[in-house]
């Protein structure tokens, strides 16, 4: 499976999810569109399904979990993409369109099951040991660190032994990042509520890929794949035409090339397996 391949077959679909479920739209079919480019959501959704893809196969069968499904731009594609999967998605309670009629039939279309859950507070209404594969992308930098070890522990109680976990977040030891702390300020702003969504916090705290690879070796994983790849030109001027957006896309393509960049990059995207025994002894380094 090509990305390029993948991004042409699943732009269509996540324009779909936004203009029924991203800000500015509504339960009409003639929804307005918003103004945000999918750039970002098309590279960030290919990666992951590349990853899928290399560490499950294209015959990937089972039950599988998206833990925060969002506009539906990750959950959707990958139904689409790894039909022989059956998926369940679950989002906070505090989410406006969680509760659209149009969310869950537009769910259902792509025989995707929905559940209403808050991960701070309540375990994974699932079983142990029941999926062959979860995703869990762009979440963990919202979530209060004091809850993270219970989170990932009821991730890693559904994921049957042999399955595979698949994450992103942003990368704490971006280069953007350092160059912010060389500054004098801060790599994060202090945290608000989602204004939308009751509950709901913006980025709290990010992680490099050594903390999260030791936190799931703690669990039982081992990390099988890695990635770090800059994403951020897409939220960078005023447009994808302006001056900052378009360095940006020149540093994107510039780190592609160049080795010692590619650790540098803004966003990391690691697959793990789920050991049948225990904890691997030997870990590979991170990305």
């Amino acid at each position: 499976m090509i990305r390029s391949e993948i991004e042409k077959n699943i732009a269509s679909i996540i324009e779909k999810c936004r203009l029924r479920f991203a800000p500015g739209s509504s339960d009409s079919a003639d929804s307005p569109p918003t103004q945000e480019t999918l750039r970002p959501e098309i590279r960030r959704v290919s990666l992951i399904a590349f990853l899928a893809h290399s560490v499950l196969g294209s015959g990937a069968s089972g039950p599988g979990l998206e833990v925060g499904s969002g506009y539906g731009y990750l959950l959707l594609p990958m139904a689409s993409l790894f039909p022989n999967i059956r998926w369940s998605a679950i989002d906070h309670p505090g989410q406006p369109y969680a509760t659209r009629p149009t969310y869950r039939s537009t769910f259902l279309e792509y025989n995707c099951d929905f559940a209403i859950v808050d991960l701070t507070r309540e375990i994974l209404p699932f079983p142990n040991d029941h999926f062959s594969v979860v995703t869990f992308s762009e979440v963990l930098e919202h979530l209060p660190p004091e809850h993270l070890n219970f989170i990932l522990q009821e991730i890693a109680r559904t994921i049957r032994p042999g399955g595979v976990f698949i994450a992103s977040s942003p990368n704490q030891a971006s280069l953007e990042n350092r160059l912010r702390l060389l500054r004098g300020k801060s790599i994060l702003e202090m945290p608000d509520e989602n204004a939308r969504a009751k509950g709901v916090f913006g980025h709290i705290r990010l992680y490099t890929p050594a903390e999260m690879q030791s936190a799931m070796a703690k669990l039982g994983f081992a990390l099988e794949r890695c990635v770090i790849e800059s994403n951020n030109s897409g939220y960078r001027g005023t447009s994808d035409r302006s001056l900052r957006s378009r360095i940006y896309r020149m540093y994107e393509r510039l780190e592609s090339r160049v080795g010692l960049l590619r650790s540098l990059g803004d966003t990391w995207y690691m697959a793990f397996r789920k050991d049948s025994i225990s904890a691997p002894t030997n870990e590979k380094p991170p990305c």
